[in-house]
C-alpha cells in the first residue's frame, strides 16, 4: 500500500521559532518520518517581526525547499505592516489564500489536505485543493475566526463580520474534520452547530524534557536581574491580542519592589509599549529581541507573566502557555477568568489567574510572590507535571497519525 500523501496548508513554517510556526512544522516532519509523502504549503518567514526574513526576501515569489524529508512551497503575502487595520488584515490573509492556491498547482496528488486556520480564507483554498484531487480536508482551528479577530477590536459588527461568519460556515461544513486545541474551542464549534461527530479535540504539544535546563546566572543577567531581582518575563508576540500595556503599567506601580520585568520578543504593539514606558522612566521594564534558546531564558526567570485582552476566552488559546508550564515556573496571568488560559491554570495548580486590565492587580500579584519565593517551587513543579501528563508531543503526534491514516483509507 502506497503512502498516504498529506498537502499542510499553514501560513507559519520553520524558520519560525515563535507562535504556530513550530506545531507545523514539528507536525509535518513527524508524518513525513512515518513514511508519508508531505507538501506544505506555507509563506516566506515573516513572524513575529512582520517582515520577510532577510533570506528570503530576494527569491522569487514562488520556491521548493526540501526540508527534513518534507517538500515546503512556498508562495508570496502581502504584509500589513505594523498599523494594522481590518481592510489590511483582510488583504493580508487573502493575499496568503490565493498565492497558495496557485502554489497547489505544482503540489502533485494528496489523500488528505490539513488547512492550519488563521486564516480563514485559507480554508476555502483547501476545499478546493481537496476537491481537485478527490481528498480529505481537515481543517485545524488554531484560532477561531472571526472571533478572536472581534475579541480583540480588529473587527467590529457589520458588513465584514458577516461575510466571515459565512465563510466560517462554508469552512466547517465542507470540512470531513475540524479539529481544535481546547475543550473551550470544541464548546464553541458545538454552540455553532458543528456536529460533535466532525470535531476532534487535538491539542498543541510540548517535549517537556527539552525544558530540562540547570538556570545560568549570566542569562539572567543579560535578561536583567544581575543583582539578585525576581525576574519576571513575557516571551513572544507583542500584538493587539496580547494587551502588554498592563504589564508596562504594573511595573510602574512597583516602586522599590527588587523586581525585574523583562519582555521579549516582537510584534506590531512593541515600538508604542516602548514608548509608554519610557513616558513612565520605568526602571523596572526591559525590552528584548527574541532569545535563541528558549529553554535556557525560561530557566532564568523566576515568574512568567502571560497577557491577554479582557475580551479573550474561547476564541485564542496562547500558544506560550505550555512552553511555560513545562519550563517549571510559576505563572502570573492577567487574563479572563472564563478563557481558556485561565482555565488551565487553575486545573494545573500552576499560578495566579487576576483580572485582566488591571495593572494594580498585576502589580500586586507580583509583590505576593516575591514575598513569597517558598511558593515558586510547588507551583511550576505542578505545571509541569500537568503538561507531561496531558500535552506529551509524542502522544498527541501519534493521535494525528492515527486520524490522517484513518481518512487516508477512506479516500482510497
Amino acid at each position: 500500500m502506497k503512502p498516504p500523501r498529506i498537502v499542510l496548508a499553514g501560513i507559519n513554517y520553520r524558520p519560525e521559532v515563535t507562535g504556530i510556526a513550530p506545531y507545523n512544522t514539528q507536525l509535518a516532519e513527524h508524518l513525513a518520518g512515518e513514511g508519508n509523502a508531505v507538501t506544505v504549503l506555507t509563506s516566506p518567514p515573516w513572524y513575529p517581526h512582520w517582515k520577510i526574513d532577510a533570506a528570503y526576501d530576494r527569491r522569487r515569489p514562488f520556491t521548493v525547499e526540501r526540508v527534513n524529508g518534507v517538500r515546503v512551497v512556498r508562495s508570496p503575502l502581502v504584509l500589513p505592516g505594523r498599523r494594522q487595520t481590518a481592510p489590511r488584515r483582510i488583504l493580508f490573509d487573502s493575499s496568503f489564500a490565493a498565492s497558495s492556491l496557485l502554489a497547489s498547482l505544482g503540489a502533485g496528488g494528496a489523500d488528505v489536505v490539513v488547512c492550519v486556520s488563521p486564516p480563514l480564507q485559507l480554508g476555502a483554498t483547501c476545499w478546493l485543493i481537496a476537491r481537485a484531487r478527490g481528498a480529505r480536508l481537515i481543517t485545524h482551528l488554531q484560532d477561531i475566526v472571526p472571533d478572536a479577530a472581534v475579541s480583540t477590536g480588529m473587527m467590529r459588527a457589520g458588513r465584514a463580520v458577516a461575510i466571515s461568519r459565512r465563510l466560517e460556515r462554508f469552512v466547517y461544513r465542507h470540512s470531513d474534520v475540524v479539529s481544535v486545541i481546547s475543550g473551550g474551542f470544541r464548546d464553541n464549534l458545538l454552540a455553532k452547530g458543528v456536529p460533535a461527530g466532525k470535531i476532534r479535540v487535538l491539542p498543541n504539544w510540548i517535549d517537556a524534557s527539552s525544558f530540562d535546563v540547570t538556570p545560568d546566572p549570566s542569562v539572567r543577567t543579560a535578561l536583567g536581574a544581575p543583582d539578585g531581582e525576581m525576574l519576571v518575563l513575557h516571551t513572544g508576540n507583542m500584538g493587539a491580542k496580547q494587551g502588554l500595556e498592563v504589564v508596562v503599567d504594573a511595573a510602574a506601580q512597583l516602586g522599590e519592589e527588587n523586581i525585574a520585568i523583562t519582555l521579549i520578543g516582537d510584534g506590531q504593539s512593541r515600538a508604542s509599549l516602548e514608548e509608554r514606558a519610557a513616558r513612565t522612566a520605568n526602571r523596572h521594564l526591559k525590552f528584548l529581541g527574541l532569545q535563541d534558546n528558549l529553554p535556557a531564558t525560561l530557566a532564568a526567570a523566576d515568574v512568567l507573566v502571560l497577557s491577554q485582552r479582557a475580551q479573550v476566552t474561547d476564541s485564542a488559546a496562547p500558544s506560550k502557555l505550555l512552553s511555560y508550564m513545562a519550563s517549571g515556573k510559576p505563572i502570573v496571568a492577567t487574563v479572563n477568568d472564563s478563557s481558556e488560559a485561565a482555565h488551565l491554570i487553575r486545573e494545573a495548580g500552576c499560578g495566579v489567574v487576576v483580572p485582566p486590565e488591571r495593572p494594580d492587580r498585576l502589580a500586586e500579584a507580583l509583590r505576593e510572590l516575591h514575598r513569597h519565593p517558598e511558593e515558586h517551587a510547588a507551583l511550576g513543579a505542578a505545571g509541569r507535571r500537568h503538561v507531561a501528563a496531558h500535552f506529551d508531543r509524542a502522544a498527541i503526534l501519534d493521535r494525528w497519525s492515527a486520524l490522517l491514516a484513518d481518512l487516508s483509507r477512506r479516500t482510497t
